[in-house]
């Protein structure tokens, strides 16, 4: 008995509220986003912040030589046929990041103007200021050496070059292949 009286409030509840929404209903639309995007951006602030070393203003482009070989040493591992493998990577430059800068010029006479230039930087959302990245380019690789058991075999040879290649930008004539001694 109980319950059919409670059914029947909500019912009764419901039925005057669905005429007052259909009068609302895109302005409840839009702060049903609203609220979803808060939610969902509010993420952000929750993370803990990551450690970045930033010399002088400047953020320093992260590029691991000695990873990125020990990363496609084991790729090149499981090629079949080439057993053991040991690679060396020569790099012509490394990465580059160029930032945004403001240039603001100090008019002490018409012919002696001193510049001034600052870093440009943006909020990054947790209280705290990032530099403005132009571009990033990434490390150029001069050549390639690797030694491996199957380098006795032209198949083994020409598979180790196509993936050095494919991976680090050379062409076959900078990549040598070399058997790997006892």
């Amino acid at each position: 008995m109980e319950l059919d009286r409670v059914k029947t409030a909500v019912q009764a509840g419901l039925n005057g509220l669905v005429p007052k929404i259909g009068k609302y209903k895109y302005a409840l639309i839009v702060l049903l986003v609203g609220i979803l995007l808060l939610y969902a951006g509010g993420g952000a602030r929750d993370r803990p912040e990551q450690e970045q070393s930033v010399p002088d203003g400047t953020e320093q482009a992260a590029f691991d030589l000695a990873a990125f070989e020990d990363e496609l040493e084991s790729k090149l591992a499981q090629i079949a046929g080439v057993g053991r493998v040991e690679l060396m990577l020569s790099l012509e430059q490394t990465g580059e990041a160029v930032y945004a800068s403001n240039v603001r010029q100090s008019a002490s006479g018409e012919q002696n103007g001193s510049y001034e230039s600052t870093l440009s930087t943006v909020s990054d959302g947790s209280y705290g200021e990032q530099p403005v990245r132009l571009k990033q380019t990434c490390p150029t690789f001069r050549g390639a050496v690797v030694l491996c058991d199957g380098a006795g075999s032209h198949a083994v040879q020409l598979a180790v070059t196509q993936a050095v290649s494919a991976v680090c930008g050379l062409g076959a004539d900078r990549i040598s292949v070399i058997q790997m001694g006892q």
